[in-house]
């Protein structure tokens, strides 16, 4: 299953109705995700729809194990605060484009935010721990 060739309705109708294998669901779709849910919403609103929707697809593709807290939001709180310093009428593939870094990197936002024994360890898998880690410039000009 290609998540990239639907339609922002179709993807998102597809995972709320668990229809994505777990190996189909990639981190680019994860952005996309969280970009679909906080679009169109305040935040508290977006990310607790994305939060609900996200843990029924993990429990129901089984990777409760995978699942990590810390890095969940993380990501909203970014993807958030990106759409809402682009005009309201971004689409996804704008945003994508316009935020490369988001889609292209996973890891490299979180490794200059946080230190490696604060995002691997079992508490940051739990809770979310706030990033220890002064600001850095990211590639997008901006900093985050």
């Amino acid at each position: 299953m290609k998540t990239s060739a639907m339609s922002d309705a179709e993807f998102l109708a597809s995972f709320e109705s668990l229809e994505i294998p777990g190996s189909a669901f990639r981190h680019g779709d994860h952005v996309r995700l969280a970009w679909i849910y906080l679009h169109d919403s305040d935040f508290a609103s977006g990310a607790a729809r994305f939060c609900e929707q996200f843990g029924r697809y993990v429990q129901h593709i089984g990777a409760e194990s995978k699942y990590h807290e810390t890095i969940t939001w993380f990501y909203l709180v970014i993807v958030f605060e990106r759409i809402r310093s682009h005009p309201p009428t971004l689409n996804w593939e704008a945003f994508a484009r316009s935020n490369e870094d988001l889609l292209n990197n996973g890891m490299g936002l979180l490794r200059i935010r946080y230190r490696n024994e604060t995002l691997f360890s079992p508490l940051a898998r739990k809770i979310f721990l706030l990033p220890d880690l002064q600001k850095q410039p990211v590639a997008h000009g901006g900093a985050l």
